[in-house]
């Protein structure tokens, strides 16, 4: 009777780990920045380079290089004088391509980069919550300099993130001793990283427990006494 029930355990354990391997790998390429769409209110960075070198700042061109541009609730952004463009749903590679397309007769050969910035709210201990936007590449070690880092009531095991009101939990302390992005935490635009303020007890905290205690035990030695010595002098 053993074999068989070892062989079901056994099998029963394989299947769990393949699926948790499966959803590994899926939520690997789900998260990767390569397949990150923008959303409306996120940001894109800009890089734009001509015959290879970046573009000059006297030139039209120049003028969109290393910038940040914010997607609207319509999914657009804004080039000024060249108008709004819709970049919504779509992938860093193929918003790249539309902005090619669009800075064409003002620049020879253009080379575009765009670098998408995730939406994050960062709530509870943090020295400087609030929100911020993120390249997925960056390290959370990155975002932790960022903000302040986190207040002494506040610890990295403790922290989760919640997405639509379901809190999830990720190793945020392995990941900021190691330096992963955000996109190895499995992090999405609009994401809260929420850190708690654990209540742990200072020395001084406990220093004056002590000594209530001790008060409270000398008042009740003292009570005592004074009835014994009371009841010796009634006899």
């Amino acid at each position: 009777m053993k074999r068989p029930l070892l062989f079901f355990c056994g099998y029963i354990a394989a299947l769990l780990l393949g699926a948790v391997q499966g959803a590994a790998q899926t939520a690997s390429s789900e998260f990767s920045p390569e397949a990150l769409r923008v959303t409306p209110g996120d940001a894109i960075h800009i890089y734009i380079y001509e015959n290879l070198f970046p573009s000059e700042k006297g030139k039209f061109v120049g003028n969109y290089h290393d910038k940040e541009f914010i997607v609207d609730g319509l999914g657009q952004i804004s080039l000024g004088p060249l108008g709004r463009v819709q970049i919504a749903g779509l992938k860093a590679e193929e918003i790249a391509q539309v902005l090619q397309e669009k800075f064409k007769p003002f620049a020879k050969d253009p080379f575009i980069i765009v670098i998408p910035l995730i939406r994050l709210e960062l709530k509870g201990g943090f020295n400087q919550p609030g929100l911020y936007r993120f390249n997925p590449n960056i390290s959370f070690w990155e975002v932790i300099k960022g903000v302040g880092g986190l207040h002494s009531l506040s610890s990295y095991e403790d922290m989760f993130i919640l997405r639509n009101g379901q809190a999830l939990y990720r190793g945020f302390g392995d990941a900021f001793y190691r330096g992963q992005s955000l996109y190895e935490l499995g992090l999405q635009s609009g994401d809260e990283i929420v850190a708690p303020r654990v209540n742990r007890l200072s020395f001084d905290t406990i220093i004056r427990y002590m000594q209530f205690a001790m008060s409270l035990f000398t008042f009740y030695f003292v009570l005592i006494n004074y009835n014994k010595n009371d009841n010796t002098n009634a006899l």
